[in-house]
């Protein structure tokens, strides 16, 4: 579609979604929602589409992303999506760049996320029922895909998209980088960081890198009183398992009471459960994260502020890969 009807439908997106009128609509996927996924709270659901409405529904973010991106299509394809269902409409990015570039896009949604997607689509769909836009179950006759998944699947995607343009994302998770020097107000915002959608995202922090003599106790003070995450009984099972498996084993840890944190140099914890990596000096620091790099989607302390991993710009690609500029130069692939 031409870049003047997309920013048609941005602002009208903006509109339908801030509007009364609509909003009973709305409820009724969010409940939907809620129910197909356990751990889609109605809180959980309502903060993705807050997100969602604040990066991607503003048309002057679009004109100042086009003005720094002004590539024009290559050619209409047809562009197949595998969505990730961890978090409400998380896909909805994709779309949204695939349709900005001019191309179809054509959607297979992930079981844990249909009702969001069906929501965004069907109220594109009301803006022009002509957009390029398709719900599918096989990805055949695709001339690209973007797929996203596990390690394992991405394995999978990789060989079965091996002959067409593609992406394939696999598992990331975020880590917070901290000095020492940190306030209250940054801690606060790391605890955003940590708990928002109870941990579940790509962009959630899950690995903490502190100085070898770090105090750990302010921290530790304000991380322990996010207590709301206590009420999901998905979360609260996760964390008194994990918190008699490492009693049983032996293994060292603190118990916030909603959050263990164990020393540990991997970077995907489990849910309810943070891990700490001490670094003696910058050097040691940068070595550490130069061999991860590949698993961290964002650094929480040193390239995003504290408290905004949740909130990404509109280019802040998934895996550091461009989506954009891959689908406008297609053609060139």
């Amino acid at each position: 579609m031409p870049k003047a009807q997309f920013l048609e439908l941005i602002k009208f997106l903006n509109h339908y979604f801030s509007s009364e009128s609509n909003k009973e609509k709305i409820e009724l996927f969010i409940d939907k929602a809620v129910n197909e996924n356990p751990w889609f709270t109605d809180s959980l659901v309502r903060n993705a589409m807050s997100a969602i409405g604040q990066q991607f529904f503003s048309v002057q973010v679009w004109q100042d992303f086009f003005s720094h991106y002004p590539k024009e299509t290559k050619g209409f394809l047809q562009v197949g999506l595998v969505l990730p269902g961890n978090l409400p409409a998380i896909g909805l990015h994709d779309v949204l760049m695939v349709l900005a570039s001019g191309q179809q896009a054509n959607v297979k949604v992930s079981s844990q996320d249909k009702s969001m997607m069906q929501l965004y689509v069907s109220v594109i769909k009301e803006f022009d029922a002509d957009i390029p836009i398709a719900f599918i179950d096989r990805l055949q006759g695709m001339d690209a895909v973007i797929a996203t998944g596990s390690d394992f699947s991405s394995g999978y995607f990789s060989q079965y998209f091996s002959n067409i343009p593609h992406i394939i994302r696999k598992n990331r998770s975020s880590l917070a980088v901290l000095s020492g020097q940190e306030s209250d107000q940054e801690f606060h915002g790391l605890a955003k960081d940590i708990f928002t959608y109870y941990g579940l995202g790509c962009r959630n922090v899950s690995t903490l890198a502190v100085p070898h003599d770090f105090d750990l106790i302010p921290l530790f003070d304000i991380l322990s009183k996010e207590v709301w995450v206590l009420n999901h009984s998905k979360y609260s099972n996760n964390l008194q398992y994990y918190r008699t498996l490492y009693l049983l084993n032996q293994i060292e840890h603190y118990d916030l009471g909603n959050l263990i944190v164990t020393e540990n140099e991997g970077l995907v914890s489990p849910i309810g459960v943070i891990y700490l990596f001490r670094y003696t000096d910058k050097e040691t620091l940068h070595a550490w994260i130069d061999q991860r790099e590949e698993k961290i989607q964002c650094k929480v302390g040193m390239n995003v502020d504290f408290g905004q991993s949740q909130q990404p710009a509109l280019d802040d690609f998934a895996d550091g890969i461009n989506t954009y500029d891959f689908l406008v130069n297609l053609r060139n692939a």
